[in-house]
């Protein structure tokens, strides 16, 4: 017991001295799976993807404080923040730049009122939601106006609902996609004109086998005293380089809180098929507490990068998670506190310059920057070598990612990847039963199985050749040894 006990030991510290580089005050882990049902996943620690790097506050912009911040966007030149009734405009080292507050039209200069939603161009003109008067800011390159679009023109709202958009996003050929206040029916989008054009990626109702039973025997009373059922909202979208919409749903506990939405708004975001598992956050959580949180992920705001990496905000429980262009989680990062690197009310984030992430965190009244160290570097670029499809040097750095955090399969699953298709598929096999991925396993077990059969089937063949032949030549013999014994 002794010699295990200095083993433990000097294998503690053998894992402490190699995580030094790593930001050891930042809460990360991945899931391991040991089994085929989603409760056969459990959480295991894992060295950090990010380092903290600092906290930026209004002092740092030019501003009193980052009062009602809200939203992010992150250009190849400058850095825009929502705060209040303002767009803070700095360049990526957080230099100020530029600050709108107001704006001259023909008739008169307007002050801004709460500004939520953001989004720029590549040409650096920038689109505002400003709910409180139900419109949509557009403003040129040079920050001025070009023109406001207010509730778009054939867009039928009830007479109690406001129009008051929250988040904005648009396309290359500059189609309008927009998250609006109280509107169920989906995304709005609209004509490069600011006209309506359609709902987008409606989120379809869904009731429980008890909501059914229980609204079939009430009374039209009782049934009209209930409360209706509306579909889900969206809570906030972004676009990406191919032009597909990503999109939050608002409600927690949905099975696909994060949709890819193609041009007929059907969700297109890929899952592990082995799995069955739709991207949600966390896989395990508690259901009871008093103290602490319960319940599913609430996803608030998504991001991705070039290459299918995308990272979602869940504000429950202030964490980040983040997937590739299949859907396996990559890391998952984050939590709730007042110490540095934590986050009180995380409302947004972005990716920036491919190694930092930017956090808007209401709570702090700051944007939290965080900058990939070697173990998220090699996980990024091993992304971006399967997006890219060479998986030879993906499974360079999949290797890396393995010996830093040898729980986590989804490397092994990379490696094995690269050698199928290099055709070495006993040894892919064997790395994807150590990634737990059973589709994968059995397409290796097949390509082993048939390659088996073609080495031996030669062999096989001469066997059964020698067989038939033997068979043949036996029975030759009988009869010839027959005919002689009635010759006699």
């Amino acid at each position: 017991m002794k010699r295990i006990r200095i083993c433990l030991l000097v294998l503690l510290l053998i894992l402490l001295s190699a995580q030094e580089a790593f930001a050891a005050s930042i809460t990360s882990y991945t899931y391991y799976r040991s089994g085929s049902g989603e409760d056969d996943y459990y959480p295991v620690p894992a060295p950090s993807p990010y380092n903290y790097v600092g906290s930026i506050t209004g002092k740092d912009l030019g501003v009193d404080r980052l009062s009602d911040l809200s939203s992010l966007f992150v250009t190849d030149q400058y850095i825009y923040i929502s705060s209040g009734g303002r767009i803070l405009i700095t360049d990526h080292d957080f230099h100020p730049v530029h600050v709108i507050e107001e704006f001259e039209d023909s008739d008169s200069r307007q002050p801004l009122t709460q500004i939520d939603g953001l989004w720029v161009t590549e040409e650096e003109e920038i689109y505002a939601c400003e709910p409180k008067r139900g419109r949509i800011l557009h403003f040129n390159s040079d920050w001025t106006i070009k023109r406001v679009l207010g509730k778009p023109e054939g867009m039928i709202l009830s007479g109690n609902v406001a129009y008051e958009p929250l988040k904005v996003a648009v396309d290359s050929v500059g189609r309008i996609y927009a998250v609006a206040n109280n509107i169920y029916e989906g995304l709005i989008e609209m004509n490069v004109d600011g006209s309506f054009s359609r709902y987008f990626g409606v989120v379809n109702v869904k009731f429980t086998a008890a909501d059914l039973f229980w609204r079939s025997i009430q009374t039209d009373i009782q049934r009209a005293k209930s409360v209706t059922w509306l579909p889900v909202n969206f809570s906030n979208l972004t676009v990406d380089q191919d032009d597909f919409v990503y999109a939050t749903v608002a409600g927690s506990g949905e099975e696909e809180p994060i949709r890819k939405l193609n041009a007929k708004g059907n969700n297109i975001l890929r899952y592990p098929v082995s799995t069955n598992i739709h991207p949600h956050g966390d896989l395990t959580v508690n259901r009871v507490g008093l103290t602490i949180p319960t319940g599913e992920s609430t996803i608030i705001a998504v991001d991705v990068n070039d290459y299918g990496v995308y990272a979602i905000l869940d504000s429950k429980r202030s964490r980040i998670f983040a997937y590739d262009e299949d859907g396996y989680m990559l890391y998952a990062f984050g939590e709730s506190g007042t110490a540095e690197g934590r986050f009180q009310t995380p409302l947004d984030l972005k990716f920036m310059d491919d190694e930092k992430l930017l956090v808007a965190d209401r709570g702090n009244l700051s944007i939290e920057v965080f900058e990939l160290n070697e173990y998220g570097k090699s996980i990024h670029a091993a992304s971006r070598y399967q997006y890219e499809s060479d998986y030879r040097l993906a499974a360079e750095e999949w290797k890396k990612v393995a010996d830093y955090n040898p729980a986590f399969q989804y490397a092994y699953v990379g490696i094995g990847k690269a050698l199928y298709r290099s055709g070495d598929y006993k040894a892919a096999q064997e790395y994807f039963r150590l990634g737990q991925d059973i589709d994968y396993y059995s397409e290796a077990f097949q390509k082993t199985r048939k390659e088996y059969l073609n080495d031996k089937f030669p062999g096989i063949l001469l066997v059964v050749a020698i067989c038939v032949a033997g068979s043949y030549v036996r029975k030759a013999w009988k009869k010839q040894k027959s005919d002689k014994a009635v010759g006699v």
